[in-house]
């Protein structure tokens, strides 16, 4: 049984953008401008799930 690729930690901490990130939450632009937050937990949810926005 062939074992699964691995990637490296260099690979995986690459910091160069990819076609993902530049798709608006939500999927669509239509969606990304309904997005609005009512609160901070709302706030963070929606950071983590905007693909523009840089990970921790």
């Amino acid at each position: 049984m062939p074992r699964p690729a691995v990637r490296s930690v260099t690979a995986m901490s690459d910091a160069s953008t990819t076609p993902e990130q530049d798709d608006p939450t939500g999927g669509d632009e239509g969606t990304e401008n309904q997005l609005d937050a009512d609160n901070a937990v709302e706030e963070d949810t929606l950071k983590a799930l905007d693909p523009n926005d840089s990970p921790a």
